[in-house]
C-alpha cells in the first residue's frame, strides 16, 4: 500500500498544470467535487476545485495540486 501511494502521487503530479474536463458530482462551500475521465465512481480519487458549477455539468478545471489519490484545481471560466 505504501509503495502504491508513492506511485499514485507521482502519476497525479504529472497532471499539475493541465486542464481536465470534470463531471461535477457535488458542491461544498465554494468548491466543486467531481471526477475526470480517469476516475471511476466510488473507486478512484476525486478532483476538488475552487469555483462554482452545477451538479451534473461537465466543466474545465486547471489542475493546481496533487495528493496520493485526489487532484485539486480551479474551475476555468
Amino acid at each position: 500500500m505504501e509503495l502504491q501511494q508513492s506511485i499514485s502521487l507521482q502519476i497525479n503530479q504529472s497532471y499539475v498544470g493541465q486542464t481536465l474536463d470534470i463531471l461535477v458530482e457535488g458542491r461544498k462551500k465554494g468548491l466543486v467535487i467531481g471526477r475526470s475521465f480517469r476516475d471511476a465512481p466510488e473507486i478512484d480519487g476525486l478532483v476538488i476545485a475552487e469555483g462554482k458549477a452545477e451538479i451534473g455539468s461537465l466543466i474545465p478545471v486547471k489542475i493546481t495540486g496533487a495528493m496520493e489519490y485526489d487532484l485539486t484545481g480551479e474551475v476555468i471560466g
